[in-house]
């Protein structure tokens, strides 16, 4: 997967629990934004995990757009309404995103509304040795339900994945307003034709592979239930396969969540002068880094080690 791009910056062994979490990668809204044109990033080893934050308080977990590419590699990505976008789906972006690419190998994407990922804009995504697992999670829903969506011209390629739902049934309010959004996305894509169309009555909790106006391959790929639809799945995977990759995944995600540090935020006094200021110390391994800033607003530091 090559990219024509000016510049590299790797983000690695990080743990982000909080919108904005990261200086300089990121807005106020989202866990992780890469947003930066002609930029390739390379995420490695990660925990995003934004279960612990108010829907109200974030965007996506992670987003991919305005021109940037990325590779994710061995994350865990979790709790977040909106989990993954690749394209912003602006009409003054699409020529700085079209033909980026962004690749997730061997991550676990899991409990989580929906966008898992969704691509448009032109943007080109590869899922491979994935395991996606129990979108629509009642306690992450807003406003629809569904993993891999790709549409208005985006482009995903899904490949070695496994598709877990732990059951149907969702809670009755949350499948009406899940269905009747994508009848209206539906309509408001495809117009009333839409309405005689199988696919728009999909429930979200359903929706594993689909596309709409878009481009999808799923190929051995393995899907817990019958119900679960993985558009143009081609030698399915088998059973003792898909278990393995599973293994394999929550391997990962032990190992990660007892390696990686945990944030934690505490008072102090700067000592520089009498004024209060907010330390964050992030420890990995031996290593300490530092990140100065100054809040001039409200005349302290806040100090990121």
């Amino acid at each position: 997967m090559q990219n024509n791009t000016s510049e590299c910056v790797e983000i690695a062994f990080q743990r982000i629990t909080r919108p904005g979490q990261l200086i300089g990668h990121y807005t106020r809204d989202d866990g992780l934004g890469l947003y930066q044109d002609d930029v390739h990033y390379y995420v490695h080893d990660c925990i995003i995990d934004l279960s612990g934050h108010g829907l109200d308080d974030m965007d996506e977990a992670v987003a991919i757009t305005w021109g940037a590419s990325a590779v994710f590699k061995r994350c865990w990505i979790r709790g977040a309404g909106k989990l993954i976008l690749c394209g912003s789906g602006d009409e003054d972006k699409e020529s700085l995103e079209y033909a980026k690419t962004v690749l997730f190998e061997d991550c676990l994407l899991e409990d989580f509304g929906r966008r898992g990922p969704e691509v448009q804009g032109e943007m080109c995504v590869t899922l491979q040795g994935c395991v996606i697992r129990n979108w629509g999670d009642p306690s992450r829903f807003s406003v629809r339900n569904f993993a891999v969506w790709a549409h208005h011209n985006g482009a995903i390629d899904v490949l070695h994945c496994v598709f877990w739902q732990d059951g149907f049934w969702r809670p009755l309010k949350q499948m009406i307003l899940d269905l009747a959004n994508h009848i209206g996305q539906a309509y408001n894509d495809d117009g009333i034709l839409s309405l005689f169309k199988a696919s728009t009555y999909l429930p979200g909790v359903c929706r594993g592979v689909t596309q709409n106006r878009g481009i999808v391959c799923c190929w051995n790929c393995y899907k817990n239930h019958w119900w679960i639809r993985l558009e143009g799945n081609t030698n399915a995977m088998s059973k003792d396969d898909a278990d393995a990759v599973i293994y394999d995944r929550e391997t990962m995600v032990r190992m990660l969540d007892t390696t990686l540090p945990t944030p934690w935020k505490k008072n102090a006094h700067c000592a520089l002068c009498s004024c209060q200021a907010s330390v964050f110390l992030r420890y990995q391994k031996t290593e300490v880094f530092y990140v100065w800033k100054m809040d001039w607003d409200r005349s302290y530091w806040d100090i990121h080690w």
